[in-house]
């Protein structure tokens, strides 16, 4: 495959090129070329027409036979296709075949042409006439000019040559020979004089070699075409798809990544998640960030790698910071220079310009990827601006961008893209990366922001690491546990390891004094070899030369690393951190080999018109050495300024390390490194204790610089990097506390922490303190405190989830600790502290049930207890095994809390879980030393169907004594079922004392569902009454309501229990117990049954109550839930009510104010409806509702109308009528499904005082 091909090139050797045609009985047919890298011949069809077989003769003499199958007649095109894979393929090379259109008239062309009997191929060179349409009619040569019979063909782009006289004329041109491109040597056409034009006039008609026309109407053709321009490269004006990726390739040959080139570079990559994946970067400009050393330039040589392999090769072209020029506004320029730089590498001719070039690939289907590695290293510090106008640039011309910079160039080239990711598919933004990108590049540019994706790389993980430490042979814990997952850190040891430095893992500093020495060494051996040849030496047996002396190479090796300690010094005082030619030249100069020396080590790399080190962080190492750390803090933060005297002239020279008269804003950013490696030697070489005062320095001057100046920015960054790297976090106790106290001041004004300036606080984020690798104990102390800083996005609480995931049996007992914390969060108002984790031990319970239940009994705190509660109904198994465990436990507290949390978790254990609350409760009855426990053990034998016979007896005896608050009535409920006569009679011995539980004993009696406990509790609920009239309160709600509500009125028995029990209420004398019996049957319960059964009860109330205040107390409930009660039956008792009040017309209007349902109720009473309950009030009420008014409103007006106060709590104005001046309280209702309001409890009734004042 020839590398460069022109028409001088032809006219030196044109026959090597050419295929003769030749029919089987040896006739010449034509000629014919190779077009792809398969072999595969183009000539012209009238070379073919009318031939069954055909044979190629090679310029070597060599032939090839085709039979049908191997010819693709194309006579549309007046071309035809040979295939010869089938037969072995051509040893000839293939020419490159220019684009449609890539001559015209006046161009000069070169013809190969045979010449004199001896078959002699000399380039003729002709000049294009111009370009016309022609007809092509296969078949005989036609006569007179005229197409002879039979189907033709139209032909578009046809040229004309003038070919010479002497050289025979267009007669002499055999078909099918290639016609050239003079200056780029691609072929443009081919000879086809069977073709006719009107304007012919003895010109030489030349078929287009890309067909003339739609290549639609011949796929096998446009195939071949892509192949050709995919395979067969051309330069210059004829540049196409292969002549760029060879372009490419000779640029990624010849560049600099890391201390080799791209391909080394890329065989060192190791898999790893965070890593580039895939050949096409999904957004227009991707920013590779990560730390010096993390692996980012072979992540880009790696990319660069796949793409040049594999049968479809992608274009990239490489490209270092040092490769722009300040006059660059975009990536145009170097793109520029990078392609003409590879074409001189390749002796080719210049290409055309850059979008040219990618817009050749985007209509290939194959985008040019531009990797821009080091992008600090541009001799102008490079911003957003230029980024967006790169990637402006190249979303019109169809390309892509990565970079590979630190995170000081990502906050210059993209501030906003600290979050931001690749844009899925469909989205605005995103553009199309399609075969088509650069048809549709153009139009859509000025409609489209370039999208931008920024991919970090971070540190590798363990599976990884070990993974790299296999590679470079090196044993487990090499290198030291801080640096096992820092790519450059693994790299430089596994090359010590190999060079046998074998003991104890080096720290990093002693990583890259040690690299530093073997490259000394190394470089000194070759300055100290003699690379003359000796004499003899070719002869066999000759003795092997002595190596160089063992001192003088000691000797070379100090002067080479004194050579590099100087560069490194020089290299402080450059922005970029390089080593410009002249100064590398001088301290390496090429005479002697020291610049080839250390440039074949790897230990200095050319970057742009000078030199750099070649690991970055090696070199921020290196010059960290020689930094004078004093002078630059006060440079970068504005120290010097603030203690310049008045009048001193800023633009002064600046003293040696002060740099005197120079504003931070003059250091890069991006060289932060050497500051960072200087705190960090100085922390290696004195201790944590020495370098806590210069971290306080830096954070007074975080605190007190404006946010978002320069020394704000350095003092931020740099205390970021020197707790990083400090040996002690415990020294830095105080600073830490006060570093997350000031944020949570700062944060809340700001709206949460996301909101703080990224240069500033912002700085300190969560993955800044998850990452300082502080004790797990210390951590969440922190965190604790700054979860109160989070805004909407919560950072702070994820990090502390996050670590509760990643050690839950540790983080658990910590969370515990934030119960006690009040503090509130400004961002979510209502919520403390103590609430987050609550909700995470919550949320993550399933990591770690057994551990939770262990820490949450050691905390011993209301909240613990209460999420213990919570866990004994979502996670019963985990409670038992809980309970389980304390009971069997030394301390006395865990058994109280065995206890306690078994009777929570019985009602939800079952199977296994049940066995083991049986065993806690045999254990804890065994302690006779406790004896306190004993009841809350019988009341889990209690509710266990298998002991409940055994423990019964005591069961009921303990409780019959009282004062034991784990065994009450609702623990004897399930014996009730299965003992009813014991467990009653029990209960009913313990009613007849004093301070019994009156309530909670009938509650479990209105529960039961045995007739006996059903008969005897309701002649037990009889005589309560009976004997204490003050109970009404509790037999009226806790037992009748409960009954009703709960569904056990049904069957007569029962009917006939609960109006006995009804009969004993409405015999008592006094109204404050007919009055609560009423206000309960007044409400409706959602049971069926006892809904018809409470108003039946109702019933018998109102045919015997005429008490005022009883039957006031029942209209006021029946107007408060009247909206649950069916209408008809609303009005009937409404009626029977009002018929016994003297002033029920101030009583329903009253109630008609206070409930919407009850006004509409007595507004839309029928009119033929007996027993209408009338008044002035209710007349004025019912007018105002006919003349549309609402029923409720009309109410509140009628009676402020007459001078009452409807809805004004209690009505209880002179004349109510009632007698009665005590606050109606709610009644509380045992209703299915809803609750009401409570009741009011049953008083002793307090004499009329004339002016209500409430009761005693």
């Amino acid at each position: 495959m020839p590398g460069f091909l022109d028409g001088d090139e032809v006219a030196g050797d044109p026959g090597r090129y050419l295929l003769r045609i030749r029919a089987l009985d040896g006739r010449l047919c034509g000629l014919g070329f190779v077009a792809d890298p398969q072999g595969t011949v183009l000539t012209a069809h009238e070379c073919v027409a009318g031939l069954d077989r055909i044979v190629l003769h090679t310029p070597g003499g060599q032939t090839r036979v085709l039979g049908p199958d191997s010819v693709l007649p194309l006579p549309a095109h007046g071309l035809a296709l040979l295939r010869t894979d089938t037969v072995g393929g051509l040893p000839v090379p293939p020419l490159p075949i220019a684009s449609e259109g890539a001559t015209g008239p006046g161009r000069e062309v070169v013809l190969p042409v045979p010449a004199g009997e001896d078959g002699r191929v000399v380039a003729v060179r002709c000049g294009v006439l111009g370009a016309t349409g022609a007809v092509y009619a296969p078949g005989p040569p036609p006569a007179e000019g005229r197409p002879g019979p039979g189907p033709f063909h139209l032909l578009g782009g046809v040229l004309l040559l003038g070919v010479p006289a002497g050289a025979g004329g267009a007669a002499a041109v055999p078909p099918g020979t290639p016609v050239l491109d003079a200056r780029g040597g691609a072929v443009v056409g081919v000879a086809a004089p069977a073709l006719r034009a009107p304007e012919q006039a003895g010109a030489l008609t030349v078929a287009p070699a890309t067909g003339g026309g739609p290549v639609q109407d011949g796929p096998e053709l446009a195939a071949a075409l892509a192949r050709n321009a995919a395979g067969v490269p051309a330069y210059g004006p004829s540049l196409n798809l292969a002549g760029v990726l060879r372009l490419a390739a000779a640029r990624s040959a010849a560049a600099s990544a890391g201390p080799g080139r791209v391909a080394a570079l890329a065989a060192d990559r190791i898999d790893r998640p965070d890593g580039l994946v895939g050949d096409e970067p999904s957004a227009v400009v991707t920013v590779l960030v990560g730390a010096p050393g993390s692996g980012r330039s072979t992540e880009l040589a790696a990319l660069a790698a796949r793409r040049a392999g594999g049968d479809r090769p992608l274009p990239t072209l490489w490209l270092r910071g040092a490769d722009l020029d300040a006059a660059d506004v975009s990536l145009a320029g170097a793109v520029r220079r990078a392609l003409e730089s590879a074409a001189a590498d390749l002796a080719t001719q210049p290409p055309p310009g850059p979008e040219a070039v990618a817009a050749l690939c985007a209509e290939a289907g194959r985008p040019l990827l531009v990797l821009l590695d080091g992008p600090e290293e541009a001799p102008v510090p490079l911003d957003a601006a230029w980024l967006r106008a790169a990637g402006e640039w190249l979303a019109a011309t169809g390309g892509r961008l990565v970079t590979a910079c630190g995170e000081e160039a990502r906050e210059a080239l993209a501030p906003d893209g600290r979050d931001a990711a690749p844009h899925p598919a469909g989205h605005p933004d995103a553009l199309d990366t399609g075969a088509h990108a650069g048809a549709h590049a153009g139009a859509h540019a000025g409609a489209r922001r370039p999208a931008l994706a920024v991919h970090r790389l971070g540190p590798l993980p363990a599976e990884a690491a070990d993974r790299v430490r296999r590679r470079y042979g090196l044993p487990p814990g090499w290198p030291a546990a801080p640096d096992a997952r820092h790519p450059l850190a693994v790299r430089l040891a596994g090359e010590l390891w190999a060079e046998g430095l074998h003991g104890e893992p080096p720290c990093r500093s002693e990583l890259f004094a040690a690299h530093l020495d073997l490259r000394c060494l190394r470089v000194a051996q070759r300055l100290a070899a003699d690379g003359r040849p000796r004499r003899g030496a070719h002869r066999r047996g000759g003795g092997r030369p002595a190596g160089p002396a063992h001192g003088r190479v000691r000797r070379l090796a100090a002067a080479v690393a004194g050579r590099v300690h100087e560069a490194a010094r020089r290299m402080l005082g450059e922005e970029e951190g390089g080593l410009g030619r002249a100064a590398f030249e001088e301290l390496f100069p090429v005479a002697g080999g020291w610049a080839a020396a250390v440039l074949a080590e790897g230990l200095f790399t050319p970057a742009g018109p000078g030199y750099r080190l070649a690991h970055g962080e090696f070199a921020d190492w290196l010059q960290g050495l020689h930094l004078d750390l004093d002078g630059a803090l006060r440079l970068l933060l504005g120290e010097a300024e603030d203690t310049r005297p008045a009048g001193a002239d800023r633009a002064g020279e600046a003293g040696p390390g002060e740099g005197r008269g120079r504003h931070a804003r003059a250091v890069p950013r991006h060289r932060v490194g050497p500051v960072a490696a200087a705190l960090g030697q100085l922390a290696g070489a004195w201790g944590a204790a020495a370098l806590d005062p210069w971290l306080h320095r830096l954070w007074r001057a975080l605190d007190l610089r404006p946010p978002g100046s320069e020394p704000a920015w350095w003092a931020g960054r740099l205390l970021a990097a020197g707790l990083a790297v400090t040996p002690d976090l415990a020294e830095h106790r105080a600073l830490l506390d006060q570093l997350a106290v000031r944020i949570t001041e700062v944060a809340p004004a700001a709206g949460g922490f996301e909101r703080l300036p990224a240069d500033g606080l912002g700085r300190f984020d969560a993955a800044f303190w998850t990452g300082l690798g502080l004790p797990v104990v210390r951590e969440l102390e922190l965190l604790g405190r700054l979860v109160t800083a989070d805004g909407p996005g919560r950072p702070f609480l994820a990090a502390v989830a996050e670590r509760l995931r990643a050690d839950p049996a540790g983080v658990v007992p910590l969370l515990c600790g934030w119960f006690d914390d009040p503090r509130g969060l400004p961002g979510h108002p209502g919520t403390t502290v103590a609430d987050l984790a609550h909700d995470l031990l919550y949320a993550h319970r399933a990591l770690a049930l057994d551990e939770l239940t262990e820490a949450l009994a050691d905390a011993a705190h209301p909240r613990a207890d209460a999420l213990l509660t919570v866990l004994a109904a979502e996670e019963p198994s985990a409670l038992c095994r809980a309970v389980d465990r304390w009971s069997h436990d030394r301390r006395p507290e865990r058994h109280v809390t065995a206890a306690v949390h078994a009777l929570r978790t019985a009602p939800y254990a079952r199977g296994a879980a049940a066995e083991l609350l049986r065993h806690t409760a045999l254990t804890l009855l065994a302690r006779d030393e406790e004896p306190g426990l004993h009841g809350a053990a019988l009341a889990l034998l209690i509710a266990d169907r298998e002991a409940r016979a055994a423990h019964l007896p005591a069961a009921l005896a303990a409780y019959r004594r009282g004062g034991d608050g784990f065994l009450t009535a609702r623990t004897l409920a399930p014996a009730l079922e299965s003992d009813p006569e014991p467990v009653l009679a029990a209960l009913a011995d313990r009613l007849g004392r004093p301070g019994a539980p009156v309530a909670e004993t009938l509650r479990v009696l209105a529960d039961a569902r045995s007739p006996l406990g059903g008969r005897c509790g309701a002649e037990l609920a009889a005589r309560l009454l009976r004997e204490h009239p003050a109970a009404a309160g509790p037999v009226a709600v806790d037992y009748l309501g409960r009954r009703l509500a709960g569904g056990a009125a049904r069957g007569p028995a029962a009917r006939l229990e609960l109006r006995l029990l009804l009969g004993s209420a409405l015999a008592a004398r006094a109204a404050a117990v007919r009055r609560t019996f009423a206000e309960v049957l007044a409400a409706p319960v959602a049971d069926a049954d006892g809904n018809a059964l409470r108003g039946e009860l109702l019933d018998t109330v109102l045919a015997t109550e005429g008490d005022p205040e009883v039957l006031t107390a029942l209209v006021e409930r029946l107007a408060e839930h009247c909206a649950a009660e069916r209408p008809a039956r609303a009005r009937t008792a409404l009626a029977r009510a009002a018929a016994g009040l003297p002033d029920a017309d101030r009583l329903l209007v009253r109630c008609a104010g206070r409930s919407a349902a009850f006004a509409l109720l007595l507004a839309d009473w029928p009119d033929g409806w007996p027993l209408r309950p009338g008044g002035p009030r209710l007349d004025r009420m019912r007018e105002l509702v006919a003349a549309g008014r609402d029923p409720q409103g009309a109410a509140a007006e009628a009676g402020r109308e007459a001078g009452a106060e409807p809805g004004s709590g209690n009505g209880a104005e002179p004349g109510a009528g009632t007698g009665r001046e005590d606050p109606v309280e709610a009644v509380r209702t045992p209703a299915s499904g809803a609750r009401h309001p409570a009741v009011r409890p049953t008083r002793l009734p307090v004499p009329n005082q004339g002016q209500a004042h409430g009761t005693l």
